[in-house]
């Protein structure tokens, strides 16, 4: 497994500050994450874990002041049961010391990405987060921070760029995005 920075668009760099992937999506880890989101197997969480274990990231995802994970929506995580991204990435955190904050809601049910362009991937998931209760509440929390945004695939970046402008509109000096997979360089 092979962390490796991700090229941005500029609309992504007006947001993200960094974004990077633990490994690619192709092959055993692909395997492993369908294997947890679609068919709600948590027997594969060890392997991913191990592999986020042994993962060398830059500094700045090492001490950042707090870690976002991308919401689904209501409806979506109680359909499934469970955030992905909170499930891959929760005993990493831990292992930092990094504190996690629900400060973004996702507003409205989006079609799953998969499958969409570039294009229809930013259309989308425009408009479809805010600030959670908590985010509002916590403005004082959020200004001048450095903030690590967790998801578990990065393919265009629209879903983590929506989440980040969310986040730097609330005042947060910089927005790291770490995705487990991605299936670009």
């Amino acid at each position: 497994m092979r962390p490796h920075r991700l090229a941005l668009s500029a609309e992504a760099l007006a947001a993200l500050d960094d974004a990077w992937a633990v490994g690619f999506y192709g092959g055993a880890l692909g395997t492993l994450i369908r294997d947890l989101k679609y068919r709600g197997r948590r027997g594969v969480l060890p392997y991913i874990h191990a592999a986020l274990a042994a993962a060398k990231l830059p500094e700045q995802f090492l001490v950042a002041d707090l870690a976002v994970y991308v919401p689904l929506h209501e409806a979506r995580e109680k359909e499934r049961g469970f955030n992905q991204a909170e499930l891959i990435f929760a005993e990493w955190l831990k292992a930092k010391v990094i504190p996690v904050r629900p400060l973004l809601t996702r507003m409205r049910s989006t079609v799953p990405q998969y499958g969409l362009g570039e294009k229809e991937r930013r259309k989308n998931v425009r408009g479809a987060f805010s600030l959670s209760e908590a985010g509002k509440g916590g403005a004082g929390e959020i200004a001048g921070k450095s903030i690590v945004l967790l998801d578990d695939i990065l393919t265009t970046g629209a879903t983590l760029t929506s989440c980040a402008a969310v986040l730097k509109k609330a005042g947060a000096g910089s927005v790291y995005a770490l995705a487990l997979a991605s299936d670009r360089s």
